[in-house]
């Protein structure tokens, strides 16, 4: 979690671009899990959808933002997300929260097993987060469950402070 805290070092008086915060994240998640590709999701104000604020691919070290993904392609997903949380599938093929989100976002990144923690801020769901792993499928940890749960923490503090500077 080193990047992730080293943006957010000083945030109180320097007011860093969160979008460093996001990237540091992402690229800690990376070299932490050891997995292929990790991103950034916000909620709409509505809840029916999750876009893209960063996504870092470490096969070609792109940084990429946009995609959205919405509820009613994937209500399983969503579903899962606002009951647990948290979605931990070792493959996104066979899973039934996540098989319904093949043909709109993983094939198309190759991605074949997920690690998805909600990021709480504000009191309620801010983003998801997100640990992917492409090529084989990959059994997912306790630690590193529990390495996602603490960065989707790290994160929320980040967004309170941000939202409480603001007010």
């Amino acid at each position: 979690m080193q990047l992730a805290r080293t943006a957010l070092s000083g945030f109180r008086r320097d007011r860093p671009s969160l979008s460093r915060v996001f990237e540091g994240a992402c690229r800690d998640i990376i070299r932490d899990l050891a997995v292929t590709r990790a991103s950034i999701w916000f909620f709409s104000s509505a809840g029916t959808a999750i876009t893209c604020a960063c996504e870092v691919d470490e096969r070609t070290g792109q940084v990429m933002q946009g995609e959205t993904l919405e509820e009613s392609a994937c209500p399983a997903y969503f579903a899962a997300i606002r009951r647990d949380h948290r979605v931990v599938a070792d493959d996104v093929m066979a899973h039934p929260d996540t098989v319904c989100l093949a043909d709109s976002h993983l094939r198309a990144h190759g991605v074949r097993s997920l690690l998805d923690h909600v990021v709480i801020a504000d009191g309620r769901p801010m983003a998801v987060l997100c640990a992917e792993q492409c090529g084989e499928p990959r059994s997912w940890t306790s630690a590193d469950e529990e390495y996602l749960f603490q960065m989707a923490t790290l994160l929320g503090v980040a967004f309170q402070t941000r939202i409480e500077l603001a007010a």
